[in-house]
């Protein structure tokens, strides 16, 4: 009983500190000029409007939320980097990212994501991509043609060898992180 008290009060703090978080983002009149924003563990279904302002963002987590898709204007963000969806609803690749240029690493692990299909190759500044632990049983043989991708992590999906091989045969110059070959589960 006093271990689940004690986990009930960290995820309190947890998504209390999201909280605060939040509401310390909506009161800051300087949006503008923001780079870096933590938004995880808010609890959000969606946005807040107030994001627009931040066009100079080069990092965004929005990680530990119940988002399951973006905004249509989240393709202004044209000078994010770094992006962070991890543990949210997702069941897809958002098709507005497709705007975001210049994303070099794109988290979406611990989402329910079915299949990876060649609307990533328009992210052609991606360098990683992060897709551990979703529902993957489907990955596009374009997947190849991806000229700048370096890493991407697949483990705990539903691959088998089959699915696999190819992919190893044809990036074998990337870093791929998966289960393939072991007898682990």
């Amino acid at each position: 009983m006093k271990k689940l008290l004690a986990l009930y009060l960290l995820i309190f703090s947890l998504s209390a500190e999201g909280q605060s978080r939040l509401k310390h983002f909506l009161a800051d009149s300087n949006r503008s000029s923001i780079e870096t924003l933590d938004l995880s563990r808010c609890d959000l279904t969606s946005l807040p409007a107030e994001l627009k302002d931040c066009l100079q963002l080069k990092e965004l987590d929005l990680s530990k939320n119940e988002l399951d898709s973006l905004p249509t204007w989240f393709g202004l963000f044209t000078d994010l980097e770094v992006l962070h969806l991890s543990s949210n609803q997702f069941k897809h690749l958002p098709q507005v990212l497709q705007q975001c240029q210049h994303l070099k690493e794109l988290h979406l692990d611990q989402n329910p994501i079915d299949s990876l299909n060649a609307g990533v190759l328009k992210l052609s500044q991606l360098k990683w991509l992060d897709l551990w632990d979703c529902e993957i049983k489907y990955i596009s043989p374009e997947l190849c043609q991806h000229s700048g991708l370096r890493k991407i992590d697949l483990r705990r999906n539903f691959l088998g060898t089959r699915d696999l091989k190819w992919l190893y045969e044809c990036a074998s110059n990337w870093d791929i992180e998966s289960t393939w070959g072991c007898d682990c589960d």
